[in-house]
């Protein structure tokens, strides 16, 4: 605050310059500049008049809640001190907060309560002209929905608009055209696999392995040789390496589960036997396995053997499930030997399958026999 004295046209007169900063809103400020006062007593005047007028202002606007940016600062320490009650590693956190800094940048400095469904509008479609896709745009719309709606539960975005739920909340896109995924037919998995067989490629364990399984990639980079119950058959998966925490954790979905060992994984179990048994880890464990490369690997190879098809490691998981389900094995029982526990991500491979609508049109008998039409035509 301050009353400042300069001359105009040869003329003394007053600048008025009143600041307030936010108690609670660190960021926030709000300011005022009045020029051409003619008498320090004028000045002094609207000095008050200012101060009450930013006075009020300033604390209508904090009683409204915070800024966007201090609701996502705040959430970002509370996940990095583990008091969101489910834990999340510092990758995921790092994902939200960057995702958002870039994604909702024009609301940074707006408080968070006023926010709306036409603010959601507007930040997705600037999420779209900086090159966010519809993938990238649901995960956009997720954290806005995780950071917002825990702002609202701990009282720091207040007086919430009308609908009480996140700006963004039941916002679609234009472009959600779902995509069918490349996928290997059973006769390029069983030439994809004999070629490696037979050229003794060093990733062939671990891609047999992935087709007769389900099991995904860093489940089996963490099997170990104690998971393996030979004599029962079975495979009992408990964990998964993580590739950014270089570390191993539970399964996506936080459970174990058995895995069937058939005639064909039990011949290459006792290949591998004998070349690691010294080894803690069942399948060989390369570098570019590690670091997320293995789909490279996988499209180089199958190129090589003739199939063009523009695949990625998960791809022999979805493999595995969309031909087991084809021999008629129970949705139920692939659904629990792969480890999936939500039906509606399940439903992509029963229509990769077919089996969801095989047999239905059998009774449809509408093409005419020529036979009995003959018949008929005879007889009349």
């Amino acid at each position: 605050m301050a009353i400042i004295e300069y001359e105009k046209n040869g003329k003394k007169v007053f600048k008025v310059y009143v600041q307030f900063r936010g108690k609670t809103i660190k960021r926030l400020r709000v300011q005022k500049v009045v020029y051409n006062i003619e008498s320090l007593a004028v000045a002094r005047r609207e000095e008050r008049r200012i101060i009450k007028e930013l006075a009020e202002k300033l604390a209508k606007t904090e009683g409204k809640g915070l800024l966007w940016s201090e609701v996502l600062f705040r959430w970002e320490n509370a996940a990095c001190c583990g008091h969101l009650g489910k834990k999340l590693n510092r990758f995921t956190i790092n994902d939200h907060v960057n995702r958002l800094r870039k994604y909702t940048a024009p609301w940074l400095d707006l408080i968070a309560s006023d926010l709306n469904k036409g603010d959601g509008r507007r930040i997705l479609s600037y999420a779209e002209s900086l090159g966010a896709k519809c993938g990238l745009l649901n995960k956009i719309k997720s954290s806005i929905n995780l950071v917002y709606n825990w702002g609202a539960e701990e009282g720091l975005i207040s007086g919430i608009n009308l609908s009480g739920k996140s700006p963004v909340y039941g916002l679609g896109f234009e472009d959600d055209e779902e995509k069918m995924k490349p996928i290997l037919t059973l006769d390029e998995v069983r030439k994809f696999l004999l070629e490696a067989k037979i050229q003794t490629h060093p990733w062939y364990p671990i891609w047999a392995f992935a087709v007769l399984t389900g099991m995904r990639s860093g489940e089996l980079m963490a099997l170990e040789w104690g998971d393996v119950d030979e004599k029962n058959g079975i495979i009992r998966v408990s964990k998964s390496y993580n590739k950014r925490l270089q570390s191993t954790k539970c399964p996506k979905n936080g459970t174990w589960r058995n895995v069937d060992i058939n005639s064909q994984l039990a011949g290459i179990i006792a290949d591998l036997k004998r070349s690691r048994m010294n080894e803690t880890n069942v399948l060989p464990q390369f570098p570019e396995w590690k670091y997320g490369q293995g789909g490279n690997v996988i499209r180089m190879f199958l190129e090589r053997i003739g199939i063009k098809k523009d695949i990625v490691f998960h791809t022999l998981r979805a493999c595995f499930a969309t031909h087991l389900l084809s021999t008629g094995v129970e949705p139920l029982k692939v659904m629990r030997m792969g480890g999936w526990s939500d039906l509606k991500t399940f439903q992509i491979y029963l229509r990769m399958s077919g089996v969801d609508v095989r047999g239905v049109a059998e009774g449809l008998d509408v093409i005419p026999d020529l036979g009995v039409l003959d018949n008929v035509v005879r007889l009349r």
